[in-house]
């Protein structure tokens, strides 16, 4: 594919950013402009800029992880690209996606830098859901406007006990300033690691050295998704914990009716045998039960 190199600036650069979208590389973009291979780079600002439309590639370059692009939006003689356009979401964009030294070369800009903490630290409550460690620690030790471990009352520790994102659960555990709480949004990270069987993330969250969560957090919630999922080595931590142990009758006895919903007969007999801080018999008549209305269920 070839384009006339007389047609208007604007059409070349609503080229420019059309490959910009379909991810292709700077040579694929040498190839689609071959008439002024050797301008792209001089002009590149420019056209764009005569179209408004600077920022716009900027934030595709970075989708996209086009770092040379990146390079040659920001330091642009004219007309260059601020890495802190459209309310930085360049940053947010290339740490989604894993692009290291693109987030990189954002933050250092050496004019309009983009902050790791914009965006009350979208960039990384991305990084630390998709599990890009790297990109976490940077945006962690930025030299300034630093994200914060505990922004937006802890999502990011959620998202990454959630996925199982271990080394990142310890380092927002871990942050020297503003690191997140274990116990946060009444123990939220617990119950999400709990439900999807991360179990060394469970553990990490009940053994953190400040504000450690609670096994019998939300009423034992933790305890009744664990069990209702089969995870029965969480189920015995839960159980078993040296503080605020959750109780195998909590929510007067839903985790041993999710467990028998589900056949997890290990399960059962391990709540059956915990510890009962009332009359164990609840859990017996609530299991009875459950086994007697799936029994009917399948009569039917």
């Amino acid at each position: 594919m070839s384009v006339d190199p007389s047609l208007p600036e604007d059409i070349v650069a609503d080229v420019l950013l059309r490959a910009l979208r379909l991810g292709a590389p700077l040579s694929g973009l040498s190839v689609v402009c071959r008439s002024w291979r050797s301008i792209v780079a001089q002009n590149l600002a420019e056209m764009l800029h005569a179209a408004h439309a600077e920022g716009e590639a900027l934030l595709e370059a970075a989708e996209n992880g086009h770092i040379e692009i990146v390079r040659m939006l920001l330091n642009a003689p004219q007309h260059a690209a601020h890495a802190d356009c459209e309310e930085r979401q360049a940053l947010v964009l290339a740490a989604g996606n894993g692009h290291t030294d693109v987030a990189r070369m954002l933050l250092n800009a050496p004019e309009h830098a983009a902050h790791a903490d914009s965006q009350r630290g979208q960039a990384l409550l991305e990084a630390a859901e998709i599990g890009h460690i790297e990109i976490v620690r940077m945006l962690l030790n930025a030299p300034q406007h630093t994200a914060h471990a505990d922004c937006r009352e802890g999502q990011a520790l959620l998202e990454a006990a959630e996925n199982g994102h271990i080394e990142i659960v310890h380092m927002l555990l871990n942050a020297p300033q503003h690191a997140a709480q274990a116990d946060c949004e009444e123990g939220q990270a617990l119950v999400v690691a709990a439900g999807n069987g991360h179990t060394e993330v469970a553990r990490m969250l009940l053994n953190a050295p400040r504000h450690a969560a609670h096994a019998d957090c939300q009423d034992g919630q933790a305890l009744v998704v664990a069990a209702g999922c089969g995870h029965a080595e969480i189920v015995r931590m839960l159980l078993h914990a040296p503080q605020h142990a959750a109780h195998a009758e909590c929510q007067q006895g839903q985790a041993v009716v999710e467990a028998s919903k589900y056949g997890f007969t290990d399960i059962v007999r391990i709540l059956m045998n915990a510890p009962q801080q009332h009359d164990g018999w609840v859990l017996v008549l609530k299991a009875a039960m459950e086994v007697a209305r799936q029994a009917c269920c399948f009569c039917f």
